[in-house]
């Protein structure tokens, strides 16, 4: 009976001692779980917060920019990416190149705007305020003839636009058109848009400096009142910027341009500006004053200049630097 009690006991202490082992093992699975989850959620905390941190990069830092209008709504697209991504306040407005330059040497924007490079007098007036000068080239644009939906003159050469726009060619009959005057749209004298098309193409890549704008050329302000007069009315000619090109589809034509007699008429287009063989283009530029260089200013342009800034470019119709 002794025997048969013990054997009885020692099964009982074999059961309970399993089962404290059990526990055990139990507890402290359960406590590797607990640490591995607590690991994770510090992980995606502190993700969170360098995210947030990004994005609150700037908030409460203001930026202003102005100038080309070639460059306002693509700069407008940068903006609000911008702010999205590191927050901030970025005010965009246009003016024209010359305002853009204007405004950075005064010292009434962050960032000027301009489709043309600083002319030589602008970079003494700078000088002479004490501006320090940075320039960045941004994209690059080629500039459209567009003629009204009425006109179905295809091509055009640049020594024919010469004429045109100087008022030499004043019948559309002329250059193979209708039995109709020409009511040409150019831009306005703070246009960096107007100042290229000037010396490329009615001064003949600058061979003939005494030429300038005939004097019933319509002067707008901007592309889009460029856009609007020759797409609204008959019998015009204008030219605007690659990136306003989509906003005219079908409501204007397109005029395929050719640099030299005997050559092939180009078309405006991402690829043809890319490749160089579309005669009308040129670079985009973005100066500031290094001496008011913000922050945010710094970071803006390199935004612009990344890979995302530069696809932004690309989709508003420009051509990326890279």
């Amino acid at each position: 009976m002794l025997r048969k009690r013990s054997k009885i006991w020692l099964l009982s202490l074999m059961a309970v001692t399993g089962a404290l082992l059990v526990s055990i093992l139990f507890t402290a699975g359960c406590g590797t779980n607990t640490a591995e989850t607590a690991a994770e959620t510090t992980a995606a905390q502190t993700s969170a917060a360098e995210e947030n941190e990004a994005v609150m990069q700037f908030e409460g830092k203001t930026l202003v920019i102005s100038g080309s209008t070639t460059l306002l709504e693509v700069s407008q697209v940068w903006a609000d990416a911008f702010m999205a991504k590191y927050g901030g306040e970025i005010t965009v407005n246009g003016g024209g190149s010359g305002v853009g330059i204007a405004d950075m040497i005064n010292g009434t924007n962050d960032l000027g705007n301009s489709s043309r490079k600083i002319k030589d007098e602008e970079a003494e007036e700078a000088k002479n305020a004490g501006a320090d000068v940075r320039e960045f080239m941004v994209l690059y644009d080629g500039i459209a003839v567009i003629v009204s939906k009425n006109i179905e003159v295809t091509e055009l050469t640049i020594n024919q636009l010469s004429d045109i726009f100087t008022g030499k060619i004043t019948n559309w009959k002329e250059v193979g058109g209708p039995d109709a005057d020409i009511v040409a749209a150019g831009r306005d004298s703070a246009s960096g848009t107007g100042e290229y098309f000037l010396e490329r193409v009615v001064q003949l890549n600058k061979t003939l400096k005494d030429n300038d704008y005939g004097d019933m050329i319509l002067r707008l302000q901007s592309n889009a009142d460029v856009s609007n007069q020759v797409s609204g009315n008959d019998n015009c000619i204008g030219y605007i910027g690659l990136g306003y090109l989509a906003g005219v589809s079908g409501k204007a034509n397109t005029v395929a341009v050719i640099a030299e007699d005997g050559t092939e008429a180009i078309m405006p287009a991402v690829d043809t500006v890319k490749d160089k063989s579309y005669p009308i283009a040129r670079d985009l530029f973005v100066y500031a004053d290094g001496n008011r260089y913000s922050d945010i200013a710094a970071a803006f342009v390199d935004f612009m200049l990344s890979d995302e800034g530069q696809v932004i470019g690309e989709d508003s119709g420009f051509v990326s630097i890279k």
